[in-house]
Parts: structure tokens; sequence; C-alpha cells
């Protein structure tokens, strides 16, 4: 990390020289005399630093110059491990100390120590002969400041990071330029992987997001697919094992892939890996971005690829001003527009370089100086270095100097890897790259802003974010290639990725490396004896030898590598301050560990094998982050409580019983993961003890009954999390004490009998999930409704005991219509005694969403009718409604005009006993856009539902009559339990996929005719391609309408228990490749014999199919390619 980054690196060094601490531990004076020294020269040295560092990226011809940087650099580095070689024996002698103070013998062991100690004084000989080669290194690169001509400088002035709100709705307005393009990206769009369209309603039976970058290997993408299929493959290794189970997974599932960054040119490969999917249900799509030619010509299809041009200026300026401007500022500063219309025709139409020297803009001061600077750059006409932008170049050079640090680092990771922001901000603390100097703010704060910092930048992106949390901010990230490219580009010599087989050279000066595959033993013991970090890929494994030789680690990831035990020799790592052993097999970790003094964080996470820690481990007296969640065998010591650094502590799914009273004594405990303990009845009252605490983690521990009421103490916490604490009947009665808390996480807290009184006082909450409208004479100290309107909440809010709400001013004073929610549930659980239908509709209409709102669900509304705001305005109230439920609505008998939501995708009509049919109401007043974006209905449970009307007869421009479909774009129908439906004219012919349970045969039939649109015909290569019949009880043989579905792609028979017999003419359907049948008790006839185009046949629960010995009756199945009987 030459570049921009020897200015942080001698100023930390000079902070350790100028310690206190040197002057008690007892050095030679001759060393105190050349640390004096060396302090004199690195503060000669920083004086100049910056005009050096400025000319060696500005300059064409300075490589002599770029050559002392990089001999500073390595002088700084060997001086910061001496400095921190020192700190560590004096950390570890005072340990002894203590030690012998407790068994009373500690003067004489001071003396002992201090005087006549032999290894003592050899250790301050040694210290006192590298200080002095060190100091005579210094003092020659100082002289060699003159030959430059460098000129002094201030020190820098800290950036003003001025950050606007972020929220997690993209507004459509944020989308710049391309407008050429859109029609094709709104096409795009349609299978964007996280659009709402294709989540809501489950589209797709698999979504799977790959990175693919330059690794195109069966493995690679694999894993992601296995891993969001639910399924397993013991050995990824194996090429033929790999390969069965994704054409397993793919077979018969409508999936959309996503293959992002590909760079693979080899046809043969691509040609290989389309086999896998061939087989995937019609609707499957596969995305694919790459920014090679050659690649989108092998990949493509007869589609063509869609090209995405440059931005033009006009749009570049758009994307610079947003973030380079407050609003309205650029109206107070004309001549800086003119300038900055100036640097933005340098961006070359890129977008990432608009934003990223947008963002750079809004530090800089409001002088034309201080912009045309920037605007005149030598950077601009500097020889492009590869695929390095100018901009982002530049962006790089005006970043604070802690920045650069933290952003090179970065380069470590593979391009396209999806970064852990908390465990990145732990690797920078353990890397000395954030100072601990300021005191009020903690380290992982800093981390924090600095990560933000770099988000704001463009330098990198937001993969993931905090929904619980609400606020935007990301989990983890990733590198756009071009930013990556500029990471290695600064970072040079100092980081080495070694990956794959070949061969990698690694620069002498290397000090952080990542390993992906068995390499280790290519790192010289040169270089080995000097890195600071080093991270190992899968199936790593170390060298013993490795222990001896890496003393100056600070950094050691494992996690995920093939070791099975530590060896003694790990203690030997001692200015070791980050160890990640997790999803190892570890057992057992060597008492020796308790000499890592400067040990911060250490993770054992998903460490199976693992059963105690030693009681040596609370010698760390440095821990910060202690991450055991998933050591389902640990038993936790209780010396644990003597960890006073603590400042995050995961237990989470240990399973083992514990004592968590030694937790509360961990004064600086700032996060505390307790999820998942299923043996956690209450917490002890001591826990209120933790007032430093900002996160309390409870999730999912299904025994807990109550929190105690010292948890309202925590008053620092700012998320608490009990979801699906499924016995939790109270929260803590004085709750409002709790005045920072910002989420409150109760999702299916199922006992909560209502929410404590004075939770409307908590202003900072914007997270409540749950709330429970209590019974007020059976819950004491019991909030109503009306405690919800000063509540800032956004997300998703379920309201459920509504039937105690007998107010409906207190349903007014809710102010729902205010809070930003995009998920909202009203659920009425018991009316039986409520027989004032008025004051419920009232309930209802003082209880209108905000017009953000995306999914909506009524259930057990007892009311007469709809609101009005449902009924007269629901497309200018909830214009943006997306899905909506409707469940268990006993005495509505007509619904509200939901075919003029514009953006309704998903309608689910349940338990509507009194609905007898769906008509022009239904439809709404405009005829010629009804349900535009209606993708899946389900009708369930409508007993004398009986008329529904799918086609409408109009008036065209010139008067004729013509019929207009009402479901233009319906692909999922369910019908269960509607005995008398009966569609009109037909069934939605864009149909595609049908379920029907629990009808006679006779209906079941009459909807099969329907199922073919009225002229007869299907649209071109559509049709019904899955039927799904359940449950149809009577029914004997399957009806003869069934012959007409031409199109029909897979059948499914579940639970039919008085089907006897499959008819022949079932193997005339000419697309039928999938047929499963389960539950059918009474079956004994099958022609699979007579079924040629099946490809996979299941069976399941059908017993007479079967002959005594548990054959299958009908043996001619040798033409099936996948047959499974009883899930074998």
């Amino acid at each position: 990390m030459a570049e921009g980054i020897a200015f942080d690196l001698v100023k930390g060094v000079l902070g350790k020289l100028g310690s206190t601490l040197w002057d008690k531990i007892g050095l030679l004076r001759s060393f105190k005399d050349d640390a004096d020294d060396l302090r004199s020269n690195f503060s000669a040295i920083q004086a100049v630093l910056l005009d050096a560092e400025e000319r060696s990226n500005a300059e064409k011809e300075s490589h002599a110059l770029r050559d002392w940087l990089r001999k500073l650099k390595d002088a700084a580095y060997d001086a910061d491990d001496l400095l921190d070689e020192i700190q560590m024996q004096t950390v570890l002698r005072q340990q002894r100390h203590e030690v012998q103070n407790q068994n009373q013998l500690a003067e004489k062991v001071r003396e002992f120590l201090s005087r006549a100690n032999p290894i003592h004084l050899k250790f301050k000989h040694a210290m006192a002969r590298r200080m002095k080669a060190l100091r005579e290194k210094i003092d020659k690169i100082a002289k060699q400041r003159h030959d430059f001509g460098l000129v002094g400088a201030g020190p820098p002035r800290p950036a003003e990071f001025q950050r606007p709100e972020t929220f997690s709705v993209v507004d459509e307005k944020e989308i710049v330029g391309r407008d050429g393009d859109k029609e094709e990206i709104t096409t795009l769009a349609q299978l964007a992987f996280n659009d709402g369209r294709v989540t809501a309603q489950q589209r797709f039976d698999l979504r799977v997001w790959v990175c693919v970058s330059t690794d195109f290997r069966m493995k690679k993408i694999a894993k992601p697919v296995i891993s969001a299929a639910g399924e397993k493959c013991d050995d990824l290794d194996n090429a033929d094992a790999v390969a069965s189970c994704l054409v397993r997974i793919f077979s018969q599932r409508r999936f959309l892939l996503v293959l992002d960054d590909v760079w693979n040119e080899d046809q043969d490969k691509w040609e290989k890996f389309k086999v896998l999917f061939k087989d995937g249900k019609k609707g499957s799509k596969i995305l694919a971005t790459t920014r090679s030619e050659k690649v989108s010509e092998i990949m493509k299809t007869t589609e063509q690829p869609h090209r995405l041009k440059g931005l033009s200026d006009a749009d570049c300026w758009t994307l610079f001003e947003r973030r380079a401007f407050k609003e309205g500022e650029e109206n107070v500063y004309p001549s800086l527009v003119k300038i900055g219309k100036q640097i933005v025709k340098k961006c070359g139409g890129v977008p990432l370089a608009a934003n990223a020297l947008g963002s750079m803009m809004r530090f800089k001061i409001r002088t034309e100086d201080a912009w045309s600077a920037i605007r005149d750059s030598e950077i601009w006409r500097l020889e492009q270095e590869g695929t390095i932008l100018p901009s982002l170049k530049l962006s790089y050079i005006q970043m604070p100097s802690a920045l650069k640090q933290c952003f090179a680092y970065c380069s470590i990771y593979p391009k396209d890897y999806e970064i852990d922001k908390n465990d990145l901000i732990q690797q920078w603390i353990a890397l000395g790259f954030i100072s601990s100097q300021e005191t009020r703010t903690s380290m992982e704060d800093i981390g924090n802003e600095y990560f933000n910092d770099l988000l704001w930048m463009s330098f990198l992106q937001k993969v993931e974010e905090d929904d619980e949390q609400c606020n935007g901010e990301a989990t983890t990230c990733r590198m756009h290639d071009l930013v990556h490219d500029l990471a290695q580009s600064v970072a040079r010599e100092e980081v080495a990725v070694i990956a794959g087989e070949e061969s990698t050279e690694i620069p002498e000066g290397c000090r952080y490396a990542s390993i992906y595959g068995r390499f280790i033993s290519r790192i010289p013991t040169t270089v080995l004896r000097r890195l600071r970090a080093l991270q190992f890929g899968e199936s790593a494994s170390l060298i013993m030898t490795f222990y001896s030789e890496a003393k100056c680690l600070r950094l050691l990831d494992l996690h995920d590598s093939e070791i099975s035990m530590l060896p003694s020799s790990i203690g030997k790592l001692k200015l070791l301050r980050y160890l990640n052993l997790s999803s190892t097999n570890i057992q057992e970790l060597p008492k020796p560990i308790a000499n890592l003094c400067n040990l911060q964080t250490l993770n054992l996470s998903g460490c199976d094998e693992i059963r105690t820690l030693p009681k040596s481990l609370e010698r760390l007296v440095n821990l910060r982050i202690l991450d055991l969640s998933g050591c389902r065998s640990l038993t936790i010591p209780d010396s644990i409580s003597n960890l006073q650094s603590l400042y995050t502590l995961n237990l989470s799914s240990c399973k083992k019983a514990i004592s968590l009273e030694p937790v509360s004594h961990l004064k600086n405990l700032r996060y505390l993961d307790l999820s998942d303990l299923d043996f956690l009845v209450t917490l002890p009252e001591s826990i209120g003890s933790l007032q430093s605490l900002r996160i309390l983690n409870l999730s999912h521990c299904i025994s807990l009954l109550s929190l105690p009421s010292s948890a309202s103490d925590l008053q620092n916490l700012e998320k608490l999390d009990i979801s699906g604490c499924r016995k939790l009947c109270e929260l803590p009665k004085m709750i409002q004490k709790l005045t920072k808390l910002r989420a409150l996480l109760n999702y299916n807290c199922l006992k909560l009998k209502g929410m404590p009184r004075g939770i409307g006082k908590l202003v900072s909450l914007q997270r409540l999930p749950l709330f429970v409208v209590g019974k007020q004479d059976r819950v004491e100290h019991c909030a109503g409704i009306s405690e919800l309107e000063h509540l800032k909440l956004v997300g998703e809010l379920e309201i459920k005991g509504l039937e105690n709400v007998t107010s409906p001013a207190d349903a007014k004073a809710a102010n729902l219509v205010e809070k930003k929610l995009q998920n909202l549930k009203l659920e009425w659980n018991d009316v039986s005694g409520n027989d004032d239908m008025e004051e419920m509709d009232a309930v209802l209409e003082n209880l209108q969403p905000h017009q953000n709102l995306v999914n909506l669900v009524i259930e057990g509304y007892a009311g007469g009718k709809f609101p009005s705001w449902m009924m007269n305005r629901i497309d200018s109230c909830l214009p943006n409604l997306v899905e909506i439920e409707l469940v268990y609505m006993p005495r509505c008998s007509s619904l509200p005009p939901l075919g003029q939501l514009p953006f309704l995708e998903v309608l689910t009509v349940q338990y509507m006993p009194a609905i007898t049919n769906l008509g022009a109401e239904f439809y709404g007043d405009d005829h010629t856009n009804m349900f535009p974006a209606l993708m899946t209905l389900d009708l369930s449970y409508t007993p004398v539902l009986q008329e529904w009307v799918t086609m409408l007869t109009v008036d065209d421009e010139e008067g004729r009559r013509e019929r207009v479909p009402i479901f233009p774009y319906l692909d999922e129908l369910s019908l269960k339990e509607c005995p008398e439906l009966r569609p009109e004219p037909c069934l939605p012919a864009s149909v595609e996929d049908l379920t029907i349970s629990e009808t006679s045969s006779e209906n079941l039939s009459l909807i099969l005719e329907r199922a073919t649109p009225v002229d007869g015909r299907p649209p071109p290569n559509r049709g019904l391609r899955d039927l799904t019949i359940e449950e149809c009880q009577q029914l004997t043989c399957l009806p003869e309408s069934l012959r007409g579905l031409t199109a029909l792609h897979s059948l499914r028979i579940w639970d039919c228990e008085d089907l006897e017999r499959i008819e022949d003419w079932l193997g005339e359907l000419p697309g039928l490749q999938c047929l499963e049948i389960s539950g059918c008790s009474s079956l004994r006839y099958l022609p699979a014999h007579k079924m040629t185009t099946l490809t996979e046949l299941s069976i399941h629960d059908c017993p007479l199919l079967f002959d005594a010995g548990g054959q299958f009756v009908d043996t001619s199945v040798d033409h099936i390619e996948e047959v499974c009987v009883n899930g074998r």
C-alpha cells in the first residue's frame, strides 16, 4: 500500500514512540537515546510526506521517489513491529506479576524480574540492538528526503463527510439516463433478482445469484445453487456428483439464475454447463452480465444481448450534482457548477466515475481554486494504467489518509467477493488502521464511519442491508471490478492473492496475503516473517513450521479450512490480534493461546467439535470480540466474566445449558447474542447492569417465559430481538425507560397478551413488527392502540387483537395513515361477543394506511362492509399495493374494486362465506384496464361463490362490441373448496399453473372444460401446463375434459382417496412429462407403459399399485428417466 498510506503509518509509529510506556519498563539507556533519534527523524519525514505522496502520484518520472517511499514504509513497518513486541512483553510481565502477587511473592519476583532475570536482560539487549539498526536505517532515509526537494506541509485537514439520509426504498426518479434503454431495462427488471414482482408471490421456485467473475467452475456456481435450494452435496470436489445434484435441483423447477460478471470465453465449458438446466420448467430464466463481447456471443440464445451505452454528459452531471451539492446548494455556487460540468466531461460516461467524483467534491472547500485544482490535475493527463480510470485514481488521492489504508486492504479479497462489514471492520482494527486514541468513540464506531464513507464514495457497493434496523445500512458489500483494479494498483507489492494453480510471484515487500487452496508453501520464509495478515480460503491447510515463522502476524483467518487442531506454537504469534477459526473441526484450544495477550477478536462460530475452553483464556485481557455461535457441544466457563474488554459476545445456538450470571459482569459489553438457546427460561436480574449494551438478541429462545424487570434499566439499548419466543407472555412493564430503542423485533411471539403501557413514549422506535391490543379488563398495564400515535414506524406492522378496540377514535389516534409502512396486517381474533357492526366498520375506516403500502392483509374482520378507502378510492389511497390477502370475513358479501389497482400482482381471498359472485364492482369502473398486473390468484373456502366473470363485452372506439379479458397476465390460479364456482365464459387464457382442491368430480370436470379459451385455441406458446388436483373425494376416474389440455406438462394428483384408475388416454397428451400421484389409496390401475412422453414418475402411498412383494404392478417403466416410489 505504497501510495498515500505512508503518512498514517508514520503517524502511528510516532504515537507509539511518544508513549510514556518506555519510561516504565526499564529499557537500556541506549535504547531510549535511539528511540528519541528515531522519533526526531520520523517527525522530520512526516513533515514532507504529503508532498512526497502527491508527487509520486502526479509525476510521470517518479520511480526514485516511489522507491524512497517504499523503503520508508518498510522501515516504519519494522519500527511498528519492534514497538508492538516490546509492548507485548510488558503486558506479559505484568500478568506474571499479578500471578505472583496472588502467591504473596510480589517483592521477590519484581526484584528478580527487573535485576536478576537473564532472560529479561537478554531481551533488553536484543531490543537495544534492533533499535540501533533501525535508527541507522531511518537516518539514511531521512537524509535522502533532501534529494527530492520536498517541502513541508501541515497535517491533512480531515474531510467532513456529509452523508445524506438513506432509505431501503428506491425511487424510480433516482434512475438516471439511458432513456432509450428503458423499454428493455423494464423487461429485464421483471426478472431482476430482488424485484417485488419476483419475491412477493414466489413466481420462481428457485432464485440464485452467482458472482462468477473469472472463476467459471462448476463448483463455484454449484455452491450458491445448492444452498438456495436447501439441498446438500457431500462431495463438491467430485464433478459428477455436483452435476447430478444440479440436474436434480433445476429439473422441474421454474428458476431464475443470475450469472453476474461472466468472463468465461471457453465455449465448451458453457455448452457443458447448459445441459444441467435443460429440464427446468417453462418460464425459467438465465440472466448473464458481462463486459466481454466474446462472452456475450458465446452465451446468447436467439435473443440479441442488451448493450448499455455510456451516459451522456448531462446524465453524468445529474449523478455528480446529487453527490457534490446539498439540495439547492448548486444555486448558491454557480461558478462551481460551471467547473463541475467541466470535470464531468472527463468521466467518459461511466456512472461509477461520476458518483465517485461527486462524492469527493462534496468534501471540498467551496472555492473556485479548490475545484479548479481537481479539474486541472495532472492525473487527467497521465497515461491510463490498464483499467484504472483517472477519475477513480483522483478520488482515491483526495481520500483522507486513514481511509486509504482501509480501502487498499480490501484488495486482499478476490474480485466479486462478498465482504461482511463487521468482519472487515474488525480486521481494520486488528491491523491498526483505526486509532483507539479517541476515547469517546469506540473503534467499531469509527470503523463503521469509514465503511460508510467508502460506500458513499462508491468505492464499496452495498450487497445486503440490515432490514431489521430499517436504516438502510449495509451488512455486506463488494467492490466493483474497476475499483478492485484500483485497490490492487495502490496496494501494489504489499498485498498478494494466491489462488488457482497458476504460479503467483509474491513480492518481497508483501505484508498482507490471502490463499485459496493448498498453496501456503508458495510463500517464501522471508515474506512469511514479515506478514501482518494472512487469510485462508477453501481447502487450505497450514504447515506446522508456519507458527514459528510468522511472528509479525496481527491477523490470521483460517475459517472453513481443514484444520482440526492448533499446535501449542500458536502461542508464539504474540502480536496476533485477530484469529478466525470458524467452521473448522477444531476440538480444543491449546493452553498457550493465553499468551496472545494482544488478541482482540476470537471467532469460533460453527465449531461443532469444540467442548471446552481453557481457563487461561481469561488472561486475554484485550479480547473485544468473542464469537462462540453454533458451538453446540461447548461448555462456557464462568471465568468468561474476567474478559472485561469484551465488546461483542455471541453465544447463539450454544445448546449446553450455561449460567448467564457471569455474562452480567461484562460491563463494557455492547452486543450480546443469546439467540436460539433452547434452555433459556428467563434472564438473571443482574442483566440490567450491562449499561453499555446496545443490542440484545434473544430470538428463537423457545422456552423463554419472561424478561426481568431490570431489562428496563438497559438505557443505551437500541435493538431488542425477541422474535420466535413463542412462550413469552409479556414485556417489561417499564419498557418506556428504553428511550434509545430503535428496533423491538417481536415476530412470532404467539403468546404475547398485549403491549406494556407507555410503549408509545419510545419516540426513537422505528421497527415494531407486532402490536398486540390486549383486553383491558384481563391484561394489567396494557397499552391501547392509540399509543401507536407518535411512533414513527417503518417497514412492517401486524396489529392483533383488534376486537379489543371498541373506540373508533382510538383507531384514528393510531395514525396509521402517516406511518410509512410497506406491509400491514390487521387481525381480529374473536368477535363472537361483539355484534356492533357499525363500531367495527368505523374502526376499520379509521385504520387507513399510508399510500406507500405494498402488502395488506385483513383477517377476521366481522364488519358488514369495507371502508371507503378501499371501496371508493382504493386506486388513489393505495396506489402501490402489490399483494392483498382478505381472510375470514363472514359478513362481507362483496369485494372492493381491486381490479383498478395498477400494480396488484397477488390476490388471496379465503374463508369468505358470504361472497356469491365476482362481478362488475370487483373490477371497478374502468373496463379498459382491469387487473393489469395480477399474476397469482387464490380463491379458497368460498362455499357459495358461483359466478366469476373473466371477460367483459365493451364497445371499442368505433362502437363495435368486443370481449376484453379481465386478467391478461394471470399465471397461477388456486381454487380450493369452491364447490359452486363457474368461470364465465372460461378460465383466463393466460393461466399456466392451476390447482383445484376439495371440489366435486362434476365441478372439476366443468372447470377443466373451461380451461380452454372460448375460441378453442390457446394463445401462442401458452396454455395450461401445470395441473394439481387434490382432496377431491368421490372422484373415481379423471374427467374426460382433461384430454383437451394438450399443452399440459406436469400433472399432480394428491389425496384423492376414491380414485380407482388412470385412463389409458392420459398417455395421449403430447407434452406430459411429469406425473406425481400421492395418497390415492384406492388407485389400482396406472398405465405407465402407455405414457411414452413421461420423463418423471413419482408414486407415494398408493398401496394397490403394488403386488404382495412390493413390486410395481406395471413393470414397463424403463422408458421413464426418473422413477420415484415411496421416496426411493
